[in-house]
């Protein structure tokens, strides 16, 4: 019986996260919380930056180099001013077969990354993780990722800056642009 009670509480308490995080114009940083790669609990508050850089993100997809321009936004700016995040997904072609062990010595092995990723999440689909359903229902469903490598720049009011397409690179000329005026 205090199982079932334990589950109804849960079950509750979920529900209600979901419904904080999913219809607030801002994003509640607070109650935004991911799996890490190693399976530690990981939220957004907890992050130092200016301004939250999230990436869905592939080890098999023509966008993979894109993990290089994301490390070099690491190292040019402080912890304090952009926090980035990956967010790996097999959503999109089945780019991202592995596991989490796998995904975590690619990106470290062969990008050298150093900032965060997350255990593999669903973006897409009725089981999508609750910041892509807060993205779409405060958003649309146009600012949905159409393929790996999307990006979305938040402020630390959890406010959405930018939503950012695969196809411009985190090193292009434009998406530096759109950071150093999201610090602003």
């Amino acid at each position: 019986m205090i199982n079932f009670f334990k589950f109804s509480f849960l079950v509750i308490m979920s529900y209600f996260t979901l419904n904080t995080i999913t219809h607030a114009k801002n994003l509640v940083l607070e109650d935004t919380t991911f799996e890490d790669i190693n399976g530690n609990a990981f939220k957004l508050s907890e992050l130092p930056g200016k301004v939250i850089l999230i990436v869905n993100t592939a080890s098999n997809c023509g966008f993979t180099k894109q993990y290089r321009g994301l490390q070099e936004l690491t190292n040019k700016f402080s912890e304090e001013d952009l926090s980035i995040i990956a967010i790996p997904s097999n959503d999109f072609g089945g780019q991202e077969p592995g596991n989490n062990e796998d995904i975590k010595d690619f990106c470290e092995g062969i990008y050298g990354v150093t900032f965060p990723i997350m255990s593999k999440q669903n973006i897409i689909g009725k089981n999508k993780h609750a910041f892509y359903k807060w993205v779409e229902i405060n958003h649309g469903v146009k600012k949905l990722p159409r393929w790996n490598f999307h990006k979305y720049l938040l402020n630390r009011n959890g406010e959405l800056l930018h939503s950012i397409s695969s196809r411009v690179s985190p090193s292009s000329e434009k998406f530096i642009k759109k950071i150093y005026t999201s610090l602003n």
